[in-house]
């Protein structure tokens, strides 16, 4: 009797204990898995994250934004526009021997990235200076044996780190600014007051990741800022409307170019006196024997 009664409690035991442990795994396992899967989407997200960030604004709220876009969607057009050109030509040219990272804000062009020899770099900066409407260029390629593409990931995880804490910054107007990452170093460019670019400085400074800030701003001052946001401002709330006031005339580095087509000028910055410059000094002239490239397409 001994054995049987044993036998029955020995087969009735598992039975309610063993299905709600495998069912409560299961449920814990589904749920972790779909935590990872947002979390991986939203991680993706931020990374591919644009340089004037137009979504999350709307989302964040007028609040947080301290101003729209500053440039005019004539500029923005000119500005992509030109950016495509550059990165579609450079592609197809030297795959395999650059990786060049494109950043154009206000018509002007930033370089970063590696290329193999001194002489290719030269190349593009020659071909890039040939288009009409590269206003400025800033040439801070770097020249390695053998470029590589492992350190993107990192930069650009850098890169949606500072374009968050610009985006809930006080007085920093990150609608109006771009950001790139190139080896730790972040480089801004945007159209801002110097209190502005001063803020978003020390913020991007305080990000962990961060080994150095180069700033390629275009300085307004007060005046031209409040006219700009005021029409950006405008020009949201009535799209395909004109805005009100004239772009100011572009006051230039000595030697930039300017270009003379019927492109539309960009917004007057004070180029005379930048706060911290390139670290490497943009080339002014070609080197003997560069191939001459022929300009690739103009935009109208």
């Amino acid at each position: 009797m001994k054995t049987s009664l044993f036998s029955r409690d020995a087969l009735a035991e598992p039975t309610p204990v063993r299905a709600p442990a495998q069912a409560r795994g299961a449920s814990r396992l589904a749920a972790i898995a779909r935590a990872a899967a947002t979390a991986t989407l939203m991680l993706t997200a931020a990374t591919q994250l644009s340089g004037c960030f137009p979504v999350i604004a709307g989302a964040m709220g007028a609040g947080v934004m301290s101003a729209t876009d500053r440039r005019p969607t004539s500029i923005q057009a000119v500005d992509r526009g030109l950016q495509l050109e550059i990165e579609n030509t450079l592609a197809t040219r030297y795959s395999g021997a650059a990786r060049v990272n494109v950043t154009v804000f206000n018509k002007k062009v930033l370089l970063t990235g590696e290329v193999k020899d001194a002489n290719l770099r030269q190349q593009i900066e020659q071909y890039v200076r040939g288009l009409p409407n590269a206003r400025e260029v800033i040439n801070e390629l770097e020249v390695v044996s053998s470029p590589s593409f492992a350190q993107q990931s990192q930069d650009a995880f850098v890169t949606s780190k500072v374009k968050t804490m610009l985006m809930t910054a006080e007085g920093v107007p990150s609608n109006s600014t771009k950001i790139t990452t190139e080896r730790g170093v972040v480089y801004l460019m945007g159209l801002v007051t110097r209190p502005e670019g001063d803020r978003a400085t020390e913020t991007a400074r305080n990000v962990g990741g961060v080994s150095k800030v180069v700033k390629v701003f275009d300085y307004i001052d007060e005046a031209e800022r409040a006219r700009l946001d005021a029409a950006a401002s405008s020009q949201n709330a009535a799209p395909g409307e004109p805005v009100g006031g004239t772009p100011a005339p572009v006051q230039s580095t000595p030697g930039a170019a300017v270009p003379t087509n019927s492109t539309p000028a960009p917004i007057g910055p004070d180029l005379s006196s930048p706060v911290t410059a390139p670290t490497t000094a943009p080339t002014t002239a070609p080197v003997p024997g560069a191939v001459g490239l022929p300009p690739g397409r103009n935009l109208p």
